[in-house]
């Protein structure tokens, strides 16, 4: 059996003239897309967020691969990394980290996925960890009428085989119209379906049009047919094994219980990110 959420239009964020967002949060589906935090659909054309802290879960910036232009990311742990279009970085922030992303100069905007990702109560005193994907490293695959793009599918990120303590599914489909895309559920995972472009029917009388959303989680394994309707359509799927845990917020940091979240607000404050030069 398969629980949904009704169907969500997103509210919207900007920041003067360089940054817009759709915003997907977990409240507006009753918390039924965990381990998904929240999701920002966005477009950046300069620096927008300074350094900042973030804790207790995965910070996740997947990036289309017709975005105009790409980011330099750096962090605390002294990692710097430019994400390509088509191309992801995932910061597992754990105990805590420092990050910053800025679009690379010169290269117009930037359009992707901002997603928070839950991590598991028990690993999230962990060290952080960052974890870049290459637009060439992302999986590839063609069905009858559609084709997928995986850029995370289980606990390997890239070549680091092991760096998430529980699995997750990130990917982007394109739909031809009347195709019906499969998607393959397992048992006790939760997540969200966003119409990037087109409409698009879930099973039999689930329908999205483009920028909405509905959430998910799979009581049993399940197969969920996503079917183009008026056209050809695109959509976004992020989703993980349900972890079912509190969540105690205090801005960007996020975790299981008020002890927690005070250990991590403490030891974010002696973090900083050190002074490097960009990445090539």
């Amino acid at each position: 059996m398969i629980r949904f959420s009704a169907p969500y239009s997103p509210s919207t964020m900007t920041r003067g003239d360089v940054f817009n967002a759709r915003q997907y949060p977990r409240q507006a589906f009753g918390n039924l897309i965990d381990p998904v935090l929240n999701i920002d659909w966005f477009e950046m054309k300069g620096p927008t967020f300074p350094a900042h802290p973030h804790a207790g879960f995965s910070a996740v910036t997947y990036l289309f691969p017709d975005s105009p232009n790409g980011f330099h990311n750096r962090d605390s742990l002294g990692e710097e990394h430019v994400i390509l279009p088509g191309g992801l970085h995932w910061s597992r922030a754990s105990k805590g980290m420092i990050h910053e992303e800025t679009p690379l100069p010169g290269g117009g905007t930037v359009r992707g996925l901002q997603i928070f990702l839950n991590l598991p109560e028990a690993r999230q005193s962990d060290d952080a960890g960052a974890y870049p994907v290459l637009p060439e490293s992302v999986q590839s695959a063609v069905g009858e009428g559609w084709e997928s793009r995986t850029a995370v599918d289980g606990t390997a990120i890239g070549p680091a085989r092991e760096a998430l303590p529980a699995p997750m599914r990130i990917a982007e489909v394109a739909i031809e119209q009347g195709a019906i895309f499969p998607l393959d559920l397992p048992a006790g995972w939760g997540g969200i379906v966003i119409a990037l472009e087109g409409e698009v029917a879930l099973g039999d009388d689930r329908t999205l049009d483009a920028a909405q959303s509905i959430g998910f989680a799979a009581e049993a394994a399940a197969s969920l047919h996503i079917t183009a309707i008026a056209g050809a359509a695109r959509i976004a799927i992020v989703m993980g094994q349900q972890l079912n845990q509190p969540i105690h917020s205090y801005g960007p940091l996020m975790l299981a219980s008020p002890e927690a979240l005070e250990r991590a607000r403490a030891y974010v404050g002696t973090l900083s990110i050190p002074q490097l030069h960009p990445a090539d």
